[in-house]
């Protein structure tokens, strides 16, 4: 049978595809999901007991997120909640899988006795090359890595996934199941549509976007519309004002990455506004290899700046692990070009490959920093799980132990309106520590550097009361004492 025959005996509609789900099943959903495989999940969930959904940063629920559907589905959030979802975990009826995405697959691997193997994946695809050879868009993370080794692989076609370059690509012999899909032109009806159920004031900030933004180019946007704000869509297209102290944080950071460096930066802000924001466009050489992407980062490849000329490893290439992050103008610049290259997260990550990367320099955000060092980028108010770890933990200790690198986090000094400060002189109870002292270098806020590498607990004190909000620095100052010296 050629790959023709295999594609088209394959093919069915989204109910026929999903009714080989099964009850007490583990389903993986990895982020950016197919768009006609979710609705038919849910409308045959009366079928269905048991089944646990893997779900990673979902930005849409067709209801199994809310109450009423604990009978047939279990929610288990791996790697990263995000935004959109994080009320599942506040009201106790989701959980969480503490995962590494260097490390997730090793019990798959290694330990035959693993029973948290999901037994089936949905996940969206390219349309077949002339050789029957499927990608996975912009947006790859883990999906490769799950349909080597998921039993069952249902995928969804849809044309207009980005094209991308790297080790990206499965043959349409490995999906047991396809259905396809055509995205439908993008109308204001349509966005009207989508805004109709979002409070008056939400929808309201969303029209005014049209007055910058063309309707069309919004398309992207539709599965996420209800997990994002305006303000975010804003910055999504660069057309945002960055807050004063991220200004002031890019002018700390800039002097720490020198020439030459390979950088990454992590998810979230302030490190997504950096690139935008002129940190790097006077440096010479830049190599890139990161988990995803950030606004700015294909201007930087296109204008020369990141050319990865004097990088340790795939020289010459811009690798991440998605573009995911990205705005649209840096899709269109890496849609179908070879200086970008996608790979598994389970080899960008892999403490294997980022140990041979010298002048590494890791850019992270944290939620808060203690007085010795400790960053947690992952709850609030104690054990308020908010987000995930994500590729946090591998690029922060890649960044110190990179021979000439440097991991560098960043976070504003104040939260809630400046009534919090996020360097506290001890994490609350519960606490999530997503990086633990020993790997933190540089903290960065906008009132100066902390350079912690080296320093004992009274000088890293002291070091990271220096860059806190000169309003809590005494109160600071006065638990430092009280913990750190006799």
């Amino acid at each position: 049978m050629d790959w023709q025959e295999h594609y088209r005996s394959r093919l069915v509609t989204p109910a026929e595809a999903v009714a080989h789900i099964k009850s007490g099943d583990i389903v993986a959903i990895p982020i950016f999901p197919p768009a006609t495989l979710l609705p038919a999940l849910w409308e045959r969930r009366h079928s269905l007991r048991d089944v646990t959904l893997r779900l990673l940063a979902p930005a849409s629920d067709p209801g199994w997120l809310k109450p009423g559907a604990e009978e047939h589905f279990n929610i288990e959030f791996e790697i990263y909640i995000g935004d959109y979802a994080r009320f599942a975990m506040d009201e106790k009826r989701a959980t969480y899988l503490p995962n590494l995405f260097s490390l997730g697959f090793k019990p798959w691997d290694e330990r035959p006795d693993y029973r948290g193997k999901a037994d089936v994946l949905l996940v969206s695809v390219s349309p077949p090359n002339k050789h029957g050879y499927v990608h996975f868009g912009a947006h790859h993370w883990t999906k490769r890595d799950y349909v080597r080794r998921t039993p069952l692989v249902i995928a969804e076609v849809d044309p207009s996934l980005v094209n991308v370059f790297g080790d990206v690509y499965v043959h349409v012999t490995e999906l047991d199941w396809i259905v396809e899909y055509n995205p439908p032109a993008f109308t204001r009806e349509q966005f009207e549509a989508l805004l109709a159920p979002l409070p008056p004031e939400r929808a309201a900030g969303f029209r005014e976007l049209l007055n910058d933004i063309p309707v069309q180019r919004l398309a992207p946007l539709a599965g996420v519309i209800s997990a994002v704000s305006p303000q975010d869509v804003r910055n999504f297209f660069g057309l945002g004002e960055p807050p004063e102290y991220a200004k002031a944080i890019a002018g700390y950071l800039k002097d720490l990455v020198p020439d030459r460096a390979t950088i990454q930066i992590g998810t979230g802000e302030p490190g997504r506004l950096m690139p935008n924001l002129g940190v790097f466009d006077d440096k010479h050489d830049l190599g890139l290899h990161t988990e995803l992407g950030s606004p700015g980062f294909g201007r930087l490849v296109e204008a020369g700046v990141i050319t990865g000329k004097y990088k340790s490893i795939h020289p010459g290439k811009a690798v991440a692990a998605a573009w995911t992050g990205c705005d649209d103008k840096d899709l269109e610049i890496i849609d179908s070009n070879p200086k970008f290259e996608l790979y598994d997260p389970s080899y960008v990550l892999s403490m294997r490959t980022l140990s041979q990367i010298d002048n590494y320099v890791t850019i992270n955000n944290a939620i808060s920093i203690d007085l010795i060092g400790q960053v947690n980028s992952e709850s609030v108010f104690g054990g308020r799980m908010i987000n995930g770890n994500g590729g946090q933990p591998e690029l922060a200790l890649a960044g110190s132990f990179s021979r000439g690198g440097r991991s560098i986090i960043l976070l504003p000094s104040t939260a809630l309106g400046g009534s919090v400060s996020r360097i506290v002189a001890q994490h609350e109870h519960g606490a999530m520590i997503t990086v633990p002292r020993h790997w933190v270098d540089y903290v960065v806020t906008e009132y100066g550097v902390a350079s912690l590498m080296g320093k004992n607990h009274r000088q890293r004190a002291e070091e990271l009361i220096a860059i806190a909000h000169p309003d809590f620095r005494a109160e600071l100052r006065k638990e430092a004492r009280r913990l750190w010296w006799p």
